[in-house]
């Protein structure tokens, strides 16, 4: 008599098993573990998800021929010191990039070409005013540009301010100096800001 109980035993806590397993594989695999818990901390927000008017990165054009735009960041200033030719050995796709500015070429109200980029040790801007560098910097980069044929206004922006400045376009095939321009003496066309 002794084996049968054994045996129904055995076969009982096999069920119950099983039936535990199946509950359990019904269940999401996937669970949340707030470890704000765990180390006592406050339970941290999610953050503010905001929704902008910012198109897509368009499809990169690709051109042999580039522009660099000289440009300077100069105590919150931007200034526009030059724009030069380039010359690649081959065609290239302008580069995609995640960046707080842009240059951003327009046909008609179409974006067709942004080239993001950041102004070297300008960071993002910090919570306490107090102790940025920021208002004191002094800094300037060149950005690669296609020399397309397309497009009927170039703008830089800044996308943490949300400022636009007109930028001349098309380019003319002579390189542009501050002198010749009459860019570079003051910060880039304040009045097409937006």
């Amino acid at each position: 008599m002794r084996p049968i109980r054994f045996i129904l035993g055995l076969a009982l806590s096999l069920g119950l098993a099983a039936a535990a397993l199946s509950a359990v594989a019904d269940e999401p695999r996937h669970t949340t573990i707030d470890a704000s818990r765990a180390l006592g901390a406050p339970a941290a927000t999610a953050p503010d998800i905001v929704v902008t008017r910012t198109p897509p990165d368009p499809p990169a054009m690709v051109e042999r021929s580039q522009w660099v735009f000289d440009l300077r960041w100069d105590r919150g200033d931007v200034f526009l010191v030059g724009i030069h030719p380039l010359e690649l050995p081959a065609p290239q796709a302008t580069p995609r990039v995640m960046g707080r500015f842009a240059l951003e070429l327009f046909e008609g109200p179409t974006l067709i070409e942004r080239a993001r980029f950041d102004f070297p040790l300008l960071g993002a801007e910090e919570p306490d005013a107090a102790l940025s560098f920021t208002p004191k910097l002094r800094t300037r980069i060149g950005v690669v540009f296609p020399a397309t044929k397309r497009g009927t206004r170039l703008e830089l922006v800044d996308r943490a301010t949300r400022r636009r400045w007109a930028l001349p376009w098309p380019v003319q095939d002579a390189p542009a100096t501050p002198a010749q321009a009459g860019v570079g003496a003051g910060p880039v066309d304040a009045g097409a800001a937006g």
